[in-house]
């Protein structure tokens, strides 16, 4: 249902974010509203599991099941309590339902973006297609805004790191003692002293690097977040061999599979994600004009994408530099930093249902086998505060 949210999922997530704000969003119909009850989406499910403040999945069906909890709606000008009621119905499976109240009519129309946000262990309800909410949200006195506000503070080894940065910078123009695509990451690494190895660790002191090229023009392209090999036991085309042969395609005589994805829309080898919220999974599935639903291929735990993006960017420094020269003759000129921590690893299925994190696919056929680039989780830089907190930039210059 969020595809038919009202406002950008994208949009509200960075404003969230942007206040240190964790949420899981949800999109009430007209026909939900009208009978006062709205679908516990998977994502509000494991929000409110990791939040403890309700386990569906234990919950009995029917209405002596039924649990009632305290929350409040965050208007422009205060908060209105309300009790939200958390409950599976006997028919249906008992498909996990919620309804926020008597209150929700008065706050709440037909396909607004709503987040959900726990908060200390009380609900708050904000309705993020309302600019009188979104405005409080920016409002330092406002009373949900005093609930959430933290303070930050900077890290002796972050003054190490900006000073050593600061140094190359100065530098103006280096070589690149790589050519080719890693050549911007490897040559900073070296110049900072980081040997090169397959390491999984952060690069320096506990904070990752990530470097790539900014166009003179200022323009980038979308930064790699990590890289996921599938869990193949739980995939059925079986392995990465069986996946480049089925759905890849030869070029000079070799086969190959280079294509980015995302849940919004199918890519020109019928390539697309989809978020399979009963398991869990994110899925790569395929589809073509004589199949009137997707084949599913390929299969991911969210679980363990989550535990991987927080552990790979518990903090990190995105450099950017500036590039000019191609090949082994590429020079680049380091000049900004933007620093992110703890990523908010509960929006990651939603940025991927609304299309903002993509998956890129890079896989050859090479010495009998099939050979990875990585399983790439990409994103526009100018997505990170759906992501991430508050970012600091630094101008290294």
């Amino acid at each position: 249902m969020l595809a038919k949210s009202d406002f950008p999922v994208a949009t509200a997530l960075a404003l969230l974010a942007r206040h240190e704000i964790d949420a899981a969003l949800l999109v009430p119909t007209a026909n939900g509203l009208q009978k006062s009850i709205m679908d516990a989406t998977g994502a509000v499910r494991d929000y409110f599991l990791d939040k403890s403040y309700h386990n569906y999945s234990e919950q009995s069906q029917g209405g002596d099941g039924k649990v009632l909890q305290s929350a409040s709606f965050v208007s422009s000008s205060g908060l209105e309590r309300t009790t939200v009621s958390l409950y599976r119905p006997i028919t249906k499976s008992g498909d996990p339902r919620i309804w926020l109240g008597p209150a929700t009519k008065r706050y709440v129309a037909a396909f607004n973006l709503l987040a959900l946000t726990i908060q200390d262990g009380q609900l708050y309800i904000l309705n993020m297609s309302d600019d009188n909410v979104r405005a409080s949200l920016e409002d330092s006195s406002s009373p949900f805004r005093t609930i959430v506000d933290r303070k930050r503070k900077t890290s002796p080894i972050v003054v190490e790191l900006l000073g050593l940065l600061r140094e190359i910078s100065d530098k103006g123009f280096v070589d690149t003692l790589r050519p080719g695509d890693t050549g911007v990451g490897m040559t900073l690494e070296s110049l900072l002293g980081i040997s090169a190895n397959s390491r999984r660790a952060p690069d320096f002191k506990g904070i990752e690097l990530k470097a790539k090229r900014r166009r003179s023009s200022g323009r980038g392209s979308r930064s790699t977040l990590f890289s996921k090999v599938p869990n193949w036991k739980l995939s059925p085309i079986g392995s990465a061999m069986a996946l480049l042969h089925k759905r890849g395609y030869s070029v000079d005589g070799r086969m190959q599979l280079y294509h980015t994805m995302r849940a919004t829309s199918v890519n020109s080898r019928g390539l697309s994600l989809d978020i399979d919220a009963g398991n869990d999974w994110l899925r790569q599935v395929y589809q073509d004009d004589a199949n009137e639903r997707p084949v599913h291929d390929v299969t991911w735990e969210l679980d363990v994408l989550k535990r991987d993006l927080a552990a790979k960017h518990h903090e990190t420094f995105w450099v950017h530099a500036l590039c000019r020269e191609t090949g082994a003759r590429e020079q680049f000129h380091y000049v900004e930093v933007e620093h992110t921590k703890a990523p908010m690893t509960g929006n990651l299925a939603t940025l991927v249902e609304a299309g903002v994190i993509t998956l890129d696919y890079t896989l050859s056929h090479q010495d009998a086998r099939a050979r990875d680039h990585g399983y790439l989780f990409k994103i526009e830089p100018r997505d990170f505060g759906a992501l991430f907190p508050p970012s600091q930039s630094y101008d290294l210059r």
